[in-house]
């Protein structure tokens, strides 16, 4: 059950990460090369990035409970992973001006703002989830006191 909760959560952050970096992509690309035209494979892209983002969701998870200094290294190195892999990326395409410091701090920065804003979408998806359970459970607690 454990590997399948991982998987579950790994497509989760998956779409959320796909949308988030398809955004900056057109942000930055309307911002930094607005005249360029782009063949199919240019929807590989968030794709990809998307695929190597979720990675970390099975090398730095823990089964016990962590505190909270513990989640907050674990988030930096896992940022500081995926700025490593996509940034190797970016510095191997032909398509990607990696010469230009303005594009390379643009995808840097972007990548941070994305990283952060799946972090914001995940605690808002968990904290339904959270809510729905304790209702749940005040209902389940409210009519065993009544059976009593």
């Amino acid at each position: 059950m454990k590997i399948r909760s991982r998987i579950g959560e790994a497509f989760r952050m998956y779409f959320i990460l796909f949308t988030l970096i398809s955004v900056l992509l057109m942000i930055l690309g309307f911002a930094v090369d607005r005249d360029r035209t782009f063949g199919y494979e240019v929807f590989l892209s968030p794709m990809i990035y998307s695929a190597i983002a979720v990675i970390p969701v099975f090398f730095f998870e823990s089964d016990r409970e962590v505190s909270i200094k513990t989640v907050i290294i674990r988030r930096i190195i896992q940022l500081f992973a995926v700025e490593a892999a996509v940034m190797v990326l970016a510095f191997n395409s032909d398509n990607i001006d990696t010469g230009s410091t303005t594009v390379v701090m643009g995808i840097m920065s972007g990548i941070v703002i994305v990283f952060i804003l799946s972090l914001i979408v995940e605690y808002l998806c968990e904290l339904s989830v959270s809510n729905e359970l304790n209702k749940a459970l005040l209902s389940y607690q409210s009519t065993d006191d009544e059976s009593v």
